[in-house]
C-alpha cells in the first residue's frame, strides 16, 4: 500500500510540474501588459501593450499619449521574440524575451536602440 501512495503522489506531483510549466511556456505573451520605454521621445515613454492572438499570429495593440499602434505579426525565434512597425516614418524593430510577470527587450529605431521594460497590467 505504501508504495501505492508513493506512486500516486509522484504521479500527480509530475502532471502538477508538468502543467504548470507549460501554462508558462504556452502563450507567454497574453493580455494587457503596461510598457516603459524611458529614452523614448515624448508622448512615446509609458503606454499599455496588449498581446491577442489572431488567425494563428500573435498581434498586440500598443496604446500611448501619442496614439495608437497595431503590431500585426509578432515572431518566436528560441525564447525571443521580434516584431517591426513604423512610427512616425520610421521603422521600429522591437526585440524582447517574456520572463515571468517581465518583458524586457530592446527597441531599434534610426539608429537607436532603447530598452524596454514590460510588466502586467489590470488597466
Amino acid at each position: 500500500m505504501h508504495a501505492r501512495l508513493i506512486k500516486v503522489f509522484l504521479t500527480c506531483f509530475c502532471l502538477a510540474f508538468c502543467m504548470t510549466v507549460f501554462a508558462q511556456n504556452a502563450a507567454p505573451l497574453k493580455g494587457l501588459w503596461a510598457y516603459s520605454l524611458p529614452d523614448a521621445p515624448d508622448g512615446y515613454q509609458k503606454g499599455t501593450i496588449e498581446f491577442k492572438q489572431v488567425d494563428d499570429k500573435l498581434t498586440a495593440t500598443a496604446k500611448m499619449a501619442n496614439g495608437t499602434l497595431t503590431i500585426r505579426e509578432i515572431k518566436k525565434d528560441g525564447q525571443k521574440y521580434t516584431c517591426s512597425l513604423y512610427v512616425e516614418g520610421s521603422n521600429a524593430t522591437i526585440t524582447f524575451e517574456p520572463k515571468t510577470n517581465l518583458i524586457t527587450g530592446i527597441v531599434k529605431v534610426d539608429g537607436w536602440e532603447m530598452p524596454i521594460t514590460l510588466t502586467p497590467s489590470k488597466e
